[in-house]
């Protein structure tokens, strides 16, 4: 059974697609997960019953309108109307799915215990890339447990190359013996 959520991505993909402009709604999706998940009030702002439609859809327009595309402010004023806005934040994850598929990128986390040079992170991501034929784009999290190395995690296969994992395996051999 497909998810509220995923019903409205893909409404609004397919609109993305017809006006060739997927790159663009992708940034514009993006920059307006970013304001709704650093001011969590805005989503239960939108959401609320007892505050008018018109004054939220006014709202979305003073805040959107010129910034990002006339269709995705209509695409959020049309989310208040049908009481879905509560569901933005899924409704993004699953279009930033859409769009990863649409471009042929693969999305995973890249565990490290230190920081890693952008140069750095273009190499695992392209060492990646050759195993799964896709381009890779790596979230970063730092995981001090991990003591030194890193570990990839893309398309529910996980690469560890972490001294914690090297200390585990040679554990294991170890207590074999």
């Amino acid at each position: 059974m497909e998810t509220i959520a995923h019903c409205y991505a893909v409404s609004l993909f397919s609109l993305a697609k017809d006006e060739n402009a997927v790159d663009s709604y992708q940034k514009d999706m993006l920059l307006i997960n970013e304001i709704f998940s650093k001011e969590p009030e805005f989503l239960t702002f939108f959401s609320h019953v007892l505050i008018d439609d018109e004054v939220k859809c006014n709202l979305i327009d003073q805040s959107f309108k010129g910034t990002v595309n006339i269709y995705i402010v209509n695409f959020l004023k049309l989310l208040i109307k049908k009481r879905r806005i509560r569901y933005l934040q899924e409704i993004i994850k699953e279009f930033k799915k859409l769009c990863n598929d649409y471009f042929g990128i693969e999305e995973g986390i890249l565990y490290t215990s230190y920081d890693i040079s952008q140069e750095s992170l273009k190499q695992v991501e392209q060492a990646i890339g050759k195993v799964e034929n896709k381009l890779v784009k790596l979230n970063v999290v730092k995981d001090p447990t991990l003591i030194g190395g890193i570990k990839v995690e893309v398309n529910n296969r996980v690469f560890d190359g972490t001294i914690k994992n090297k200390v585990s395996l040679l554990k294991k051999e170890l207590l074999r013996k």
